[in-house]
């Protein structure tokens, strides 16, 4: 009889232990999906400038509201009216909060884009020089024959072309203690400008 018990106690004691093993590993790879699923939720929310495009935009992308609007889903997207010289033009401006993160330009006929104007550093520049760079960190002294003097809504800043990449141009503003209309300041004096804003065109 007492064998008996031993024996039912046994069985009840194995089986108790096979269900607790069962439970703890069904637990465990629960575990392990649920961290999988975590991860698997983390998206790359990382926009990229290079000369082939911003992001999701590149040279077959329309100027286009509703395609903006789902290519920049996290953030606002508002389309504007702009004006040069008095006349006014369409833009789309793309931003998080108050902080304009790109101005996107159409052609002449409103259809494609012509420029994007990247003004916020949540854009990463594959070509290394972050807004607020001083020229003297891509340029080497002196070099500025390939930069003009910028003119309308970009008086008084000097555009240069980004290093080996002739569809980026970098914006640079500064101080300037005795500006000349329409001409680039002295090398010692663009040293110290600072990289304002980047401005991305579809290759040719």
């Amino acid at each position: 009889m007492e064998n008996a018990v031993l024996n039912v106690s046994k069985n009840t004691l194995s089986v108790f232990l096979f269900t607790l093993i069962l439970s703890l590993g069904l637990t465990a790879c629960d575990n392990d999906d649920a961290k999988q699923d975590t991860t698997a939720a983390v998206e790359d929310k990382t926009i990229i400038l290079s000369a082939d495009g911003i992001g999701p935009i590149n040279a077959t992308t329309s100027f286009n509201m509703h395609q903006m609007t789902l290519a920049f889903s996290d953030y606002s997207v508002v389309e504007e009216v702009n004006f040069q010289d008095g006349n006014p033009f369409p833009a789309i401006r793309i931003s998080e909060g108050v902080k304009t993160i790109l101005n996107i330009i159409p052609d002449a006929a409103h259809k494609n884009i012509y420029s994007v104007i990247i003004e916020d550093n949540i854009i990463q520049n594959s070509l290394g020089h972050h807004l607020g760079t001083l020229y003297n960190k891509v340029y080497t002294y002196g070099q500025n024959e390939q930069c003009q003097a910028g003119y309308s809504d970009m008086s008084g800043k000097v555009l240069c072309y980004a290093p080996n990449t002739p569809n980026i141009l970098y914006v640079f503003n500064g101080k300037w203690d005795n500006p000349v209309t329409g001409k680039i300041p002295p090398a010692d004096v663009l040293q110290g400008w600072s990289l304002e804003s980047i401005i991305w065109r579809p290759k040719s």
